[in-house]
């Protein structure tokens, strides 16, 4: 009989105080008013945008280098202009000095000029004697002025020629194998074909495209 008494008086009990909560979570969550459990939420919101404003600036954050500014297309076509004027100029009355290139041949690059030898690791097609012309050409420059491809300059802007003066070998290369006690020796001489060009002349278009 007093387990029933003391049962009903802790139901009533916990019944008054759930109605008790509820009412006070109602009367906190009427229009305009936030609700309880929102109030850390702002908190951290708040503490969140304090701190991105005090986060210091890095490399992760924005790129170290400065910002590129392109050039202006009216500006840089006027430059353009000027440049490829001036270049027409010391072209026309010849003021350009000594011309040098650098052009692909035998699958090396090289930097050349007139009265130049060249000395290529390999035997050409074409008779002592014969003269030739270098069409592959990545840069052709004087002093004040180079004219660089993209990757090769055109063939009726520069023209190199070249004369094949001497095809010879190579000195005899000895690849000698030994191991002592085995009775075992083995030797191999290698001699290359050579090729020798001179350059005879470089020559550039009277005026630029």
């Amino acid at each position: 009989m007093a387990a029933a008494v003391a049962a009903s008086v802790l139901q009533g009990t916990f019944g008054r105080l759930v109605s008790a909560y509820s009412r006070s979570v109602l009367r906190t969550s009427r229009p305009g008013t936030a609700p309880p459990w929102s109030a850390p939420r702002r908190l951290s919101s708040q503490h969140t945008s304090s701190l991105r404003g005090c986060v210091p600036k890095t490399s992760l954050g924005s790129p170290p280098w400065p910002d590129i500014v392109l050039p202006d297309p009216v500006e840089e076509t006027r430059h353009h202009a000027e440049v490829v004027g001036q270049v027409n100029e010391l072209i026309a009355a010849g003021r350009y000095g000594r011309l040098f290139a650098v052009v692909h041949f035998a699958g090396h690059q090289w930097k050349v000029t007139a009265e130049d030898l060249i000395l290529i690791e390999n035997e050409l097609d074409v008779a002592c004697g014969e003269r030739i012309r270098l069409e592959k050409v990545l840069l052709v420059g004087a002093d004040n002025f180079t004219l660089l491809g993209k990757p090769l300059l055109g063939k009726e802007l520069v023209r190199v020629e070249a004369t094949v003066i001497e095809k010879t070998e190579s000195w005899p290369k000895i690849n000698m194998k030994f191991q002592k006690r085995k009775n075992y020796q083995r030797k191999r001489i290698t001699v290359n074909p050579q090729t020798v060009l001179r350059i005879n002349s470089i020559e550039i278009a009277p005026c630029l495209c």
